[in-house]
């Protein structure tokens, strides 16, 4: 009889800062695994409060961790990592699985439009990562694939098995940030300062509002270029240093309006975890509407723009109540301590008949 199962978590450059739906998932599940972690790469931003890991970057050495920690699974995070994640599963004969996120299901400036949901785009609007790994995730080694639900016909239509993808909310610590007392008066944005963000229309909004208070949390990346450009506008944005996970609730609990900026040309941003963490804070959410699941997601605690000027307007008028009431209970679709169970069975899997 197994009393815990091993899991080894094999992540590209944890602990980034811009990274923490896997510091999430990993406090959700450490207390009924035995977990260890490898980091194939330094992050650019690395936050403290972090699970003990090791830093290899050679498959040869990680292959040799993984003999060393025998674990009963392997697990990971992005699409674009399903090759080596394959390979190092195959050479050890331990079964993996793996979460998918947003950019790595959707192609680079291929923005999907209502009648390509209904009709399907064409197989070339598949990212080539997913159609050279779809039969990686369809052998027997593969438990599974977490992904959003809005991505599931993307990857059905690159040739995987609708049984090896399990749909799921992202990965968010729900009873951190949920917080039902009044909220202050600012507007902010939050994430990774990357262009597919375009926190350049944060800093146009914040122009068309002058007399309100814009705080942008922009992490690692690009963030010099952002400031430069603030600075040329008359700096109507706070650019907040960045702030530690744990601290980041009672940054939500100043603001009213989260305005989740995103780039339609490059089209890759899914469902953020910003959106159910504003949600569980009272926070109101505006977004961009870039497809028509988003409204899924945002569902009716929140709003979709078209027009920084629409957005503007928006957010110009008190947040409804009512609204804010249901994003509580909405957020909580994103909880990790709730949903981990469609990971974890899949782990468990792995134990087979000696669990």
């Amino acid at each position: 009889m197994i009393d815990k199962l091993r899991v080894m978590y094999l992540l590209r450059d944890f602990p980034q800062i811009s990274h923490t739906y896997e510091k999430n998932e990993i406090e959700a599940v450490r207390d009924e695994f035995v977990i260890k972690i490898i980091a194939m790469k330094k992050p650019n931003l690395p936050y403290k409060n972090h699970a003990p890991f090791h830093y290899i970057s050679n498959r040869a050495m990680i292959h040799e961790a993984i003999k060393e920690f025998c674990p009963h699974v392997i697990h990971s995070h992005y699409l674009d990592n399903i090759q080596i994640l394959s390979k190092l599963s195959g050479q050890s004969n331990i079964p993996f699985t793996i979460r998918a996120h947003s950019f790595d299901t959707m192609e680079p400036g291929k923005r999907l439009s209502l009648f390509d949901f209904i009709s399907l785009p064409q197989r070339d609007s598949i990212p080539t990562h997913i159609r050279m790994g779809a039969p990686l995730i369809n052998d027997d080694l593969c438990l599974g694939i977490l992904s959003f639900p809005f991505s599931r016909q993307i990857l059905e239509r690159a040739g995987i098995r609708s049984d090896k993808i399990f749909d799921c909310y992202p990965v968010v610590n729900y009873r951190k940030f949920h917080d039902r007392s009044p909220n202050g008066n600012a507007i902010m944005n939050t994430g990774a300062c990357i262009p597919k963000k375009q926190m350049e229309d944060f800093v146009h909004l914040a122009t068309i509002k002058p007399n309100m208070e814009f705080n942008l949390y922009a992490m690692g990346y690009k963030v010099g270029k952002i400031a430069r450009f603030n600075e040329a506008k008359g700096s109507p944005v706070n650019i907040v240093p960045p702030v530690e996970p744990e601290d980041m609730p009672r940054e939500y609990k100043k603001h009213r309006w989260l305005v989740y900026t995103a780039s339609r040309k490059i089209g890759t941003v899914g469902w953020p975890m910003a959106v159910a963490e504003a949600q569980a804070s009272g926070v109101c959410v505006c977004m961009p509407n870039l497809r028509p699941d988003l409204k899924e997601y945002v569902g009716d605690a929140g709003f979709l723009y078209d027009s920084i000027s629409e957005a503007a307007e928006i957010i110009s008028k008190p947040v409804p109540e009512e609204m804010r009431q249901i994003g509580f209970e909405h957020a909580k679709k994103s909880d990790i301590f709730e949903h981990k169970v469609i990971l974890t069975d899949l782990w468990k899997k792995a134990a087979g008949p000696f669990q």
